[in-house]
């Protein structure tokens, strides 16, 4: 408002310097306010509010009660964790949370904020924050769509990065760990989220070419064609971070999310259908190739935290995202037929110190440490070819070269010179590399 000249700076600094006073009196008298949020908005692209409070609708929703709690509980919990182990202010730190059912794009649990009975501010729908890492995969995905220049492979340069826009402003960023890492294979840079290496992909493939792919994957709000938006400097909700994360984990699929299966009227008559709308977005042998390198954040990079509750013979795919001063703790993960998006930070945007492993992503563990799914597997898909690689040079391996790896490729694209370690002793056969890299 200080901006567009609608107040002075003397009544900005004085509205800057009061709290925000959140009511925390208005208790709900429904049971999951939230949720119902989400099937009373739904409802109004098709009824009339009148229609909806007065003709004895029957609806059907795709809640599930068990999913719900977890969710709930372990937002309370762990939120009520950080704080203590900060020593942080009692009540500070908020939270959301979606999950739901990747093949039918069902809402199975919403939380809007720590407190599960608050029927007011629905973080899950309305709080637009920065989704930092989490945009990354984005970023590899519309690489990995150009086989003859990009595999799963290919080193990436990690060097400081200076660039330069047509105005003079320079854009120079950084490493978390404020390190570089000289030559990188694609999967280890998204894995240990390498900023660096990140950005010089996005700005070599184009920002146009990176945005449409955002759009493809459903991401629909305004998006700025600056270098930064490539390292997430963009606004998303929670429900809008999953919308483009189920395109991932569906295999390629856009599916709307829904929270409504049916509604009949007083009289048991169907009124309107819901029914599953999909389309294909991206290539089933490109989503296998990004879901691969999540698979590996949570392996071996900044997800693996994961690990200390979930067995480890449970897949998992995912990203952790994290805010410029650790404002906002991200993570989006997958795996059996569930996706989970969780958000942490505070409503007045202060920084939490916390990360994406440290904050959200325990409250995602915890959820899906409560399901009782078989392990989530990709089906390999028809063209593609594995082939164990060495990461240090990004060329094939064999049992001398003591990281191997077993990487997937579209047929034709992987490396045909073995690496210098490779003395010629075989490794064994690259066909399922789910049962190796995972055993």
């Amino acid at each position: 408002m200080a901006r567009m000249k609608l107040i002075d700076e003397q009544e900005a600094t004085r509205a800057k310097s009061q709290q925000l006073n959140i009511g925390t009196g208005r208790k709900a008298i429904n049971t999951f306010p939230a949720f119902l949020d989400l099937v009373r908005r739904q409802l109004q692209t098709d009824y009339r509010d009148e229609d909806i409070t007065s003709e004895g609708l029957r609806i059907f929703s795709t809640l599930d009660p068990q999913v719900q709690w977890a969710l709930e509980r372990s937002l309370q919990k762990r939120l009520n964790e950080i704080e203590t182990e900060h020593g942080s202010a009692r009540g500070k730190l908020e939270g959301a949370g979606v999950v739901t059912s990747v093949q039918g794009g069902e809402v199975l649990a919403l939380a809007g904020g720590r407190d599960p009975g608050f029927a007011g501010f629905n973080r899950a729908l309305d709080a637009s924050r920065q989704v930092g890492s989490l945009l990354k995969p984005a970023v590899y995905l519309t690489a990995l769509e150009h086989p003859d220049r990009y595999t799963l492979a290919t080193l990436l340069d990690d060097s400081p990065l200076t660039w330069k826009a047509r105005n003079g402003t320079v854009w120079a960023p950084q490493n978390y760990d404020r390190q570089n890492h000289g030559m990188v294979p694609m999967y280890l840079a998204l894995a240990h989220s390498y900023n660096v290496s990140t950005a010089r992909l996005g700005l070599d493939l184009g920002l146009d070419a990176v945005i449409h792919t955002l759009r493809r994957l459903g991401v629909e709000r305004k998006l700025n064609p600056y270098p930064s938006l490539l390292l997430g400097a963009t606004e998303m909700t929670p429900f809008e971070v999953t919308r483009m994360y189920e395109t991932y984990a569906s295999g390629g699929f856009v599916t709307p999310l829904r929270a409504i299966t049916a509604v009949l009227s007083a009289d048991n008559e169907p009124l309107q259908r819901y029914p599953l709308n999909v389309h294909a977005a991206i290539k089933p042998e490109y989503a296998q190739l990004i879901n691969t390198a999540m698979m590996y954040v949570v392996r071996i990079g900044t997800g693996q935290a994961i690990y200390r509750v979930l067995p480890a013979n449970r897949n998992v795919a995912g990203k952790t995202g994290t805010t410029d001063d650790l404002r906002d703790s991200w993570f989006a993960g997958f795996t059996g037929d569930r996706l989970g998006v969780v958000w942490v930070g505070r409503d007045d945007n202060k920084p939490t110190g916390l990360t994406g492993a440290t904050g959200a992503l325990k409250v995602w563990r915890d959820v899906f440490a409560s399901f009782q799914d078989s392990s989530w597997m990709q089906t390999v898909t028809e063209g593609m070819e594995n082939h164990w690689i060495d990461p240090a040079t990004g060329l094939l391996a064999d049992s001398s070269c003591p990281d191997a790896v077993q990487l997937p490729f579209i047929t034709g694209s992987a490396p045909v010179q073995y690496a210098p370690c490779a003395s010629g002793a075989t490794l064994p056969p690259a066909v399922d590399w789910f049962k190796e890299l995972f055993r």
